[in-house]
């Protein structure tokens, strides 16, 4: 399996996972109004919790629009929601016990990536320099009708998930593609996509680009951005970018 969509739920306050691979999860939760929360007891699983559009408080760190709490391994979660808000918290198993700690949506490192029909916004949320076990997390934002995740790459040893947002009332359409075949998903506002592998490049209609976050699970101890590019697609300049192309 390639991957796969999972929609949107209207559902309130309902804590949901969308989708477990391995010991990799990402789960929603629909707060439809002030106080509404929820928790996850504590674990092995080291774990980042974010709201795409509300503010909330998570382990005692109030949180903006996009910032993201890091959890390390046993620690318990507990948000709750200041408003309206679509919250996601994703996790993978931790191999020590770190700190906990909070990035910034405003302070944190933006790449202008790309260039032409694929420039886009990279925003660095967990990168490789931050005390993390195995995820990496960020945020890709584009202008109307340009492509992100291009070049087509693949990382196929570090699932992921593409998180959507501020697309309304447009969408976007994401592609999954490797030696089996190739498949395309029409995504909108809080639908998820998993990557479980292969090239995974995707466009946003001209009325709006196309938004997401994306958490990576890395292999433990191989907690890198390092990517292959499609052959087809080799000679197509990379520009700036957070991703560390592999060279033969």
């Amino acid at each position: 399996m390639r991957g796969g969509v999972i929609r949107a739920s209207a559902e309130c306050c309902n804590l949901r996972r969308l989708f477990m691979l391995g010991d990799f999860s990402v789960y929603h939760f629909r707060a439809c109004g002030p106080g509404a929360d929820f928790s996850l007891p504590a674990s092995h699983h080291e774990r980042i919790a974010f709201s795409t559009d509300g503010e909330i408080v998570a382990n005692g760190e109030r949180l903006d629009v996009r910032d993201m709490l890091y959890a390390p391994r046993g620690s318990r979660i507990e948000v709750r929601a200041a408003g309206r808000a679509n919250i996601y918290v994703a996790e993978a198993m931790g191999v020590s016990k770190g700190r906990q700690f909070v990035k910034r949506w405003r302070e944190a490192v933006r790449i202008e990536a790309g260039r032409d029909s694929y420039a886009r916004i990279i925003t660095l949320m967990l990168g490789e320099e931050d005390p993390c076990d195995r995820l990496l997390a960020g945020y890709t934002e584009s202008v109307g009708g340009t492509w992100t995740g291009y070049p087509p790459h693949r990382h196929d040893s570090k699932p992921e998930a593409y998180i959507y947002y501020g697309m309304s009332p447009g969408f976007g359409v994401q592609l999954l593609m490797d030696e089996e075949g190739e498949e395309a998903y029409v995504v909108r506002d809080n639908d998820v996509v998993f990557i479980e592998r292969g090239y995974h490049p995707n466009v946003g209609v001209s009325i709006n680009g196309i938004k997401y976050a994306w958490v990576i699970a890395a292999p433990a101890g191989r907690r890198d951005l390092s990517v292959e590019v499609h052959p087809l697609f080799s000679s197509v300049p990379m520009g700036a970018s957070h991703l560390k192309i592999k060279r033969d």
